[in-house]
């Protein structure tokens, strides 16, 4: 039987490769994204782009008065209350309730759609550099008929994968109306995929066209949408303001209003059956994860017998979650995912 491999933001704070030269910066998790974000704006060229500037103090003038601040300057940033999927929650809240945007029938705010694109910025500069030697060797240990639910946008085990020749196009399980290598559009690769790459909240490689909707994939490379890699839809020739990421904001209402990703999760919940092992790496099962831990409890109904679970996370808090879940009592625990790739040699 295979393994089944739950990724959380965890495993990217693994990655000790960067080459950005930004003193403090590593790949943000909930509770540390904004001073994060903070260090990629005052250290990059980002500073100097009045557009997007502009978008992000209006988001600091929204969401500051919010946590009783008067601030209105990047400041504001460093306020130990703030982790991304309370404020990512507020904003969708205050949006959907008490703004005539929602009324009119727009999906998000102005101001979370900057916050998306102000995470996508953070993650593509916290990770800038070669491939990651411990994502590649945990690629190593996945192996055919393996499935996989990564729940982070970076791409750092899909490249693992991808040049291992372990995962293919198809793979992800979703119908991409092109592909993109080294800027030169082609059609998606249908081989099979030895192992099932599940990217349930979306990836910073995938693009939809704001315009006509096709979905575009960026092998390989994540999709900035500024800079020198701007997009432009190989269908209908929209520009880089029709670009619209595929992220499903950390958000407690999660709400999957594009197609092919809430068929995803139909996908998904067909391959969950019967597991020889369990590991899960950096997934801190929050409360209001409601979607996965629908998605765990309906797999301990498929199990006449319970895999073997391998938990990696220091955090002794979700992993009493994900046994409570699953119905378990004991786990193979490990603090880091160097302590586990060494004890699996």
């Amino acid at each position: 039987m295979s393994t089944l491999y739950i990724l959380g933001a965890g495993c990217s704070k693994n990655y000790s490769q960067a080459t950005h030269q930004i003193q403090g910066l590593e790949s943000p998790v909930n509770t540390n994204f904004f001073k994060m974000a903070r260090l990629v704006i005052e250290n990059t060229g980002m500073r100097l782009d009045p557009v997007f500037m502009e978008e992000i103090d209006i988001l600091i003038k929204k969401i500051a008065p919010l946590y009783g601040s008067n601030s209105n300057d990047l400041s504001f940033f460093d306020n130990p209350n703030l982790n991304l999927e309370e404020v990512m929650t507020l904003l969708d809240i205050d949006f959907k309730l008490f703004s005539l945007g929602a009324k009119l029938e727009q999906r998000e705010s102005r101001q979370l759609r900057a916050l998306k694109e102000l995470l996508a910025r953070t993650l593509d500069y916290a990770l800038k550099g070669p491939q990651c030697r411990k994502h590649r060797t945990l690629a190593r240990r996945i192996q055919k008929g393996d499935v996989v639910l990564n729940f982070n946008y970076d791409i750092l085990l899909d490249n693992a994968l991808f040049n291992l020749g372990k995962v293919t196009d198809s793979g992800y399980m979703m119908n991409f109306f092109k592909v993109n290598q080294d800027d030169f559009w082609e059609n998606q690769i249908e081989e099979p995929s030895d192992v099932t790459l599940f990217k349930l909240h979306g990836s910073l490689n995938w693009v939809r066209c704001g315009l006509c909707g096709s979905l575009m994939l960026y092998r390989f490379r994540k999709q900035a949408m500024y800079g020198a890699h701007v997009f432009q839809c190989p269908r209908c020739s929209a520009d880089e303001t029709f670009g619209l990421r595929m992220m499903v904001p950390p958000i407690q209402s999660k709400e999957y209003h594009d197609r092919d990703i809430a068929f995803l999760w139909v996908q998904a919940d067909r391959m969950l059956k019967k597991f020889l092992q369990i590991v899960c790496i950096g997934y801190s099962f929050s409360p209001s994860d409601f979607d996965m831990t629908s998605l765990m409890r309906r797999l301990r109904t498929r199990q006449t017998k319970m895999p073997e679970v391998y938990f990696v996370n220091p955090d002794l808090k979700a992993e009493n979650r994900f046994k409570s879940i699953l119905g378990i009592n004991k786990v193979n625990h490990f603090d880091d995912l160097s302590s586990y790739l060494k004890s699996t040699n």
